[in-house]
């Protein structure tokens, strides 16, 4: 018998709480069984048997001690294929522009004034989407939109693409989900009206950049206005109206502190809505992404959240193989305004960095075999193969495999960093332990 490869043993309240992160499952031991437990895995675990042979049956029961044959790394495998390799569900994401109505400092597109869909590439994307929905494979077709700012031409050029989405859906038995990514400042009643007349599911990721201040140093709409209000106005008027916000702060190791007290703003919301429509996610700016002690911070902001009764998750949580990202997925796509097709919405979307292009008949050209390319660019990281915590981060994403395959360089998105990969998993047994 072997100790799993992805076990992780750490102090809790305490204790010491024995996780696995493959079957993420986890008990809790005195220290007298964790000396024991440490004694044997410096000898031989199967001389656990002859000192503590409860346990050690116990522990094999509970799967953290293995047959030797178990192929611990082909599991994980197996399992993220039959994840992200799903040809029954499809993913699709649009950028009606590249145009904002704001300039983050940290954003990493290119803002192309003037950028909007055409009416042919309008007509493209329409016979994409009722070619995909035709499918008879196809069990769950969402529809998402990105940019730029994807509601400054919501009426002219956005709504079309819904309407034909919607109407495919429906004929094909499939339930419409429409999904935006934006900063929330031109949502307004008008637009609520119209998903609610068409009774349609939509839901929402809005950024903000900290609390008040901070936020409106980042994104103002002139030298003396700020958005954070309007914000978090539209934003109550999305929750009180049924519809799911995902509130994500973008922050750096100066803007996180104070965070916690954007929960007041929604005191006014009843429970039961915060609970079911708003989620609030913390999400570093990759720029200021560095080893510190940020994270610390982070926790002591989401537990004052959680305790005013909002729900939190935050990068310390991955579930990178079980819900892989979008991009990830052999069936998902991001088309750009002008016909470009990308895999990632986390990137630059200039034609010389495209994947390929929609084609006038609604199909999908791939160029250059990328996207079989991107599909086979994980677990090929040496660091990754031998890592605890492998079947919840897997290296990140296949943009950050593809791309590091592409140089030949090992790499760990967490730095390697054993403290920041130990906050993930307590954060991981803090949320076996309150569900």
């Amino acid at each position: 018998m072997k100790f799993s490869q992805f076990n992780a043993i750490i102090p809790y309240s305490g204790r010491f709480a024995l996780y696995n992160s493959f079957t993420q499952k986890v008990i809790f031991l005195e220290e007298t069984l964790k000396d024991i437990l440490h004694a044997a895995l410096h000898e031989n675990i199967d001389a656990l048997h002859e000192v503590h042979p409860t346990f050690y049956n116990y522990l094999i029961k509970q799967e953290f001690i293995i047959d030797n044959d178990i192929d611990e790394i082909d599991k994980v495998k197996q399992l993220s294929k039959s994840y992200d390799e799903n040809t029954n569900s499809f993913l699709l994401t649009i950028n009606p522009s590249m145009n904002c109505n704001f300039k983050c400092w940290y954003c990493y597109e290119t803002h192309v004034k003037n950028s909007r869909l055409s009416d042919d590439m309008i007509n493209k994307i329409k016979l994409f989407i009722n070619k995909t929905a035709d499918k008879e494979a196809i069990k769950y077709f969402r529809l998402s939109f990105f940019g730029g700012e994807p509601l400054l031409y919501f009426k002219k050029e956005v709504i079309p693409i819904i309407d034909t989405y919607v109407d495919a859906c429906r004929r094909n038995g499939l339930l419409p989900q429409i999904y935006f990514t934006t900063n929330g400042y031109l949502i307004n009643e008008e637009l609520i009206a119209y998903f609610k007349n068409k009774n349609v599911d939509c839901g929402f990721q809005i950024t903000l950049d900290g609390y008040k201040e901070q936020h409106d140093l980042v994104r103002y709409v002139s030298a003396q206005k700020g958005s954070y209000e309007v914000i978090i106005k539209n934003v109550k008027l999305l929750i009180t109206n049924h519809f799911g916000v995902r509130l994500r702060i973008n922050y750096t190791n100066k803007s996180v502190s104070g965070t916690h007290q954007i929960a007041n703003e929604f005191n006014d919301i009843p429970g039961d809505l915060k609970q079911k429509y708003l989620l609030v996610d913390y999400q570093r700016v990759w720029q200021d992404d560095k080893i510190d002690n940020t994270f610390n911070t982070v926790d002591e902001n989401t537990k004052k959240m959680i305790d005013a009764g909002v729900n939190v998750t935050s990068t310390y949580s991955p579930d990178n193989v079980k819900n892989s990202c979008y991009a990830d997925k052999r069936n998902s796509a991001v088309i750009n305004y002008n016909g470009d097709l990308f895999k990632c919405t986390a990137r630059d979307f200039t034609t010389v960095k495209r994947a390929g292009y929609l084609s006038d008949d609604g199909t999908l050209v791939w160029e250059n075999d990328y996207l079989e390319r991107r599909m086979k660019a994980k677990f090929n990281n040496k660091p990754c193969l031998s890592c605890k915590i492998m079947p919840l981060c897997n290296g990140g994403c296949s943009q950050h495999a593809l791309e590091h395959l592409a140089s030949g360089q090992d790499y760990c998105v967490h730095y390697g960093d054993e403290n920041k990969k130990m906050q993930i998993v307590k954060t991981k047994i803090d949320e076996i332990v309150a569900a």
